[in-house]
């Protein structure tokens, strides 16, 4: 049977591409010979195919058909150097408010939206270069899966919210948030270099002042990096939405609204 050569390795790798498996049988990626043995594999339902060249193993007793690969460990192997960032990253760390099928991947390359088996990946260029506090990984399955930590996830978001499934979903994920380290945060976001996120980011750290015990050095450090001159943020548009002085942002009126807070 073709799986009882190659069960350890499916055992080992829940998701893996073509050039995995061909090192895990000795081969070279371009033999003719890996490409007879996935197709054996995928007739016997021992693989299922996520995209062009990846893979995922199925469980002995599980129907191919049927079986639900891990969305996140998936889409952090379409690329080489893929990682899971913005709304995603918040969701595989357990802090999004809503699931979403369609995944963010900071990844090297074009950006571009791949459909894949169960998922939409979106790949997305990297807004600054990341530094070492910037990833982490997180285990699915026994594979580690590249993800930007929470402090550049969230500086991140405030560069990209459109990125965040709404200003709802945004404001009631971090509010889901109970710790983080300011400092990591505020690096993040002078790397960005966006003024009107940093004075996003600085209207809901100091908003969130006492639950994450965030002092008056750090807030005024971010303040440093907020725009000279208001600017509209978070999805508000002309001739809407309320100023945070401090912060010289204009965001949308709801998010000042208590009710908007119960949501969180």
């Amino acid at each position: 049977m073709p799986r009882q050569r190659s069960a350890p390795f499916f055992s080992d790798a829940p998701v893996f591409d073509r050039a995995d498996y061909a090192r895990a049988i000795g081969r070279a990626p371009s033999d003719k010979v890996v490409s007879s043995m996935l197709a054996q594999h995928l007739k016997a339902g021992n693989i299922r195919r996520i995209a062009r060249g990846v893979f995922a193993s199925v469980p002995k007793h599980a129907n191919a058909e049927t079986w639900s690969v891990d969305r996140f460990l998936a889409a952090s192997r379409l690329r080489p150097g893929g990682v899971i960032a913005y709304h995603s990253a918040l969701e595989l760390q357990g802090y999004a408010y809503s699931e979403s099928f369609d995944l963010q991947v900071v990844a090297p390359g074009q950006p571009a939206v791949l459909a894949a088996e169960g998922f939409t990946c979106r790949f997305i260029k990297a807004p600054a270069p990341f530094g070492e506090a910037d990833l982490t990984t997180v285990d699915r399955l026994g594979q580690s899966v590249p993800v930007t930590t929470l402090e550049c996830t969230v500086a991140d978001l405030f560069d990209r919210s459109d990125l965040a499934g709404g200003t709802d979903e945004l404001i009631s994920s971090l509010d889901l948030i109970g710790r983080l380290d300011p400092d990591r945060l505020i690096t993040r976001l002078a790397a960005l270099g966006n003024a009107t996120a940093a004075g996003a980011a600085g209207w809901w750290l100091e908003r969130r002042r006492d639950q994450l015990g965030v002092s008056d050095d750090a807030l005024d450090r971010l303040q440093a990096l907020a725009p000279k001159q208001n600017r509209y943020a978070l999805g508000a548009v002309s001739g809407a939405g309320r100023l945070a002085p401090r912060w010289r942002v204009i965001l949308p009126e709801a998010v000042f609204n208590p009710a908007f807070e119960g949501l969180a």
